[in-house]
């Protein structure tokens, strides 16, 4: 297998002329792979996760603590996610779509060998795996076949091959976790990213209550029943700034406190007797494990496990093993396995690096900054290695508007590292994991505040004696591409060029043609066009494209259901028609964002020319 990955990195490297010198070559940190999302088989003897080894997500599998790996699936576009049966190790079923289309479709496999079969019949609709009953029999599943908009909840029965609705209604709604009688399943209703509900479908009743009735945002999520059926665990923010753990008897109008930290707790696991309990806490950006047994009454020490971003615990069925995935900034992402019985912990899967050596990475520091309204923005902030002299740099803002910039590892910030520019990632507010109040800081007519954020950071930036106040470049994507667009054309002296991917340009033609399935959680954000259109249109970056003087690279899927190419193609024909900078990059085979290697080679390699052209002064044909 190694000597495999060795000749498909070799070829294409030979594929775009990159010629090996002291340094590395983007190619090389582009195929920085990662290892993501574990399931355990029924026996906690293997497990399978989601790897870019080929080029794609594709699943591979493994022996629990490592000793094989074996490819399982082989789809061109690459795989979204697996899942394996609770009772039946040659049972799997994945989920695909094509093209970067998000239409999901899923999948029966055996991991072992054999064909697979498709068992969803739409091709326009969107399939998402839920939950497992206990007797693999049945899983429960979301899709929006019914009108393309609005997700409900089904049950797939495994020896008939029929599906049975458990609960239609409006809005976006996720099956969670079934009791262990399978007589009740908990169902996430999702209004917005800030406001969720939690509803109970009984079995026997064929019917469904609300659990979480509230005003004001209220997020109650990752629903786990205890093993008795009375209970079930959940996060929750109800009447706190954070969102901490909680046990809620199912016989009992409320719930009770167990964790309350003063960061937001991001997700739990339980074991399937109800002894062991997992969870993470997501402090500044960086994971904090907690474990807690409770058969013994102690919790295990949080450094036990390395700093970095934590994610997908599972517990195997048996309890004896709990696995997830762990990365940082300096680091891949790989899996690791604890042994609850003997407290030892393992790396399991080992990424490899591009022929990079870790010591080659950098990890980000901390850094605050302060803002117009004197709040302190966090950010990470990477500062190239062996950099002498002043040195350019890129202001990286993340999507969302409800994510948050985290140190994981990106292969092309590591290069653009090694090529000399520092890197900014700010969380301006409206970034998640600084609490409700943050979160909420940009919402609707709040939206131009967090622009104001970057402009503040450009000033943070032209205070330290390092950085080049005339080489400060804007880089994002989604959401992170309006940033990138709204600071260009809000403040176009501050910025030697920006690149956007995916990116919104106006708010009322994305909130117009974005998946209709997206279009009432992204209006909860950004406002609606019934009510906000002439705000929309006053703030989106088209309204004032004539402003933008910085040379603008734009980068496309043609496939996006999220924000159509239409966004990226109205914003490159109004810079060109005033004559402006711009060059524009469609990939035919992608979606929201680009996932193959071969495009993801293209695009960034004309984006690191792109910035040796108007930023550097470099003079290059292709990127080293």
């Amino acid at each position: 297998m190694r000597q495999g990955i060795r000749n498909l990195t070799l070829s294409l490297l030979i594929c775009v002329g990159a010629a090996w010198a002291d340094d590395y070559s983007l190619v090389q940190f582009l195929s920085v792979q990662s290892a993501t999302a574990p399931h355990f088989n029924p026996t906690a003897r293997d497990l399978a996760f989601t790897t870019n080894i080929s080029g794609v997500p594709q699943i591979w599998g493994m022996s629990a603590l490592g000793s094989y790996q074996k490819q399982i699936t082989f789809d061109t576009n690459g795989v979204a996610g697996a899942s394996w049966s609770p009772t039946n190790e040659k049972m799997m079923i994945v989920s695909a779509g094509v093209g970067g289309n998000e239409r999901t479709q899923l999948f029966q496999l055996n991991p072992y060998g054999g064909p697979i079969k498709r068992i969803t019949t739409d091709d326009e609709a969107i399939y998402r795996m839920g939950p497992w009953t206990p007797s693999g029999e049945h899983f429960a599943y979301s899709t929006n076949s019914r009108n393309k908009k609005d997700f409900d909840v089904l049950e797939y029965d495994l020896a008939s091959g029929t599906s049975t609705i458990l609960y239609e209604s409006e809005g976006s709604n996720t099956p969670a976790h079934y009791s262990a009688d399978a007589r009740y399943l908990l169902i996430e209703e999702a209004h917005s990213s800030f406001d969720t509900d939690l509803l109970l479908y009984d079995a026997t009743a064929r019917a469904s209550k609300l659990l979480t009735p509230h005003t004001g945002n209220v997020v109650s999520t990752h629903p786990v029943w205890d093993a008795d059926g009375k209970g079930f665990y959940l996060i929750t923010d109800k009447d706190r700034e954070f969102r901490g753990i909680a046990y809620w008897p199912i016989d009992s109008a409320s719930f009770r406190w167990v964790e309350t930290p003063d960061w937001d707790v991001d997700e739990i696991a339980l074991s399937k007797d109800g002894s062991m309990l997992a969870w993470t806490v997501n402090e500044n950006g960086t994971s904090r494990f907690g474990f807690r047994d409770f058969r013994r009454g102690w919790d295990v020490a949080p450094h036990r496990v390395p700093d970095g971003v934590i994610d997908g615990l599972e517990f195997s069925l048996d309890g004896r093993l709990l696995a997830f995935s762990l990365g940082s900034g300096g680091k891949p992402t790989d899996v690791w396995v604890y042994e609850t019985d003997g407290d030892r912990m393992h790396q399991v899967t080992f990424s490899s690096t591009g022929g990079i050596p870790l010591t080659a990475f950098r990890d980000p520091e901390l850094i605050e900054y302060p803002t117009f309204d004197n709040r302190k923005i966090p950010a990470y902030f990477y500062r190239p290695p062996n950099a002498t002299g002043k040195v350019p740099v890129i202001i990286a803002v993340h999507g969302g508007p409800e994510a948050q910039a985290r140190p994981m590892m990106s292969g092309l910030y590591q290069y653009l590292l090694n090529h000399g520019y520092a890197i900014l990632m700010p969380n301006v507010r409206g970034s998640s994991g600084y609490g409700k109040s943050y979160l909420a800081l940009d919402n609707v007519r709040k939206r131009m505040d967090s622009v104001k954020d970057i402009e503040y950071a450009e000033r943070w930036l032209t205070t330290q004696k390092d950085i080049d106040a005339k080489k400060i470049v804007l880089y994002g994507g989604s959401y992170g591409g309006f940033m990138v667009l709204s600071c260009l054309a809000t403040y176009p002296d501050l910025w030697a060029a920006g690149v956007s991917v995916v990116g919104i340009s106006s708010f009322v033609t994305f909130l117009e043609n974005t998946g209709v399935y997206r279009r009432a959680l992204r209006e909860a954000e950004y406002g609606t066009l019934q009510n906000d259109s002439a705000f929309l249109v006053q703030i989106s970056p088209l309204t004032n494209a004539n402003a933008i003087k910085a040379p603008l690279m734009l980068i496309q899927g043609a496939n996006d259901p999220r924000v159509a190419k239409s966004e990226a193609e109205q914003m490159a024909e109004a810079i060109r028609s005033r004559s402006g900078v711009v060059e524009y990059l469609l990939f035919e085979d992608e979606g929201h964002g680009l996932t193959k290697l071969k495009n993801r080679i293209a695009a960034y390699s004309a984006m690191v020319n792109f910035l040796d052209r108007y930023v550097t002064d470099k003079q290059t044909t292709d990127a080293k």
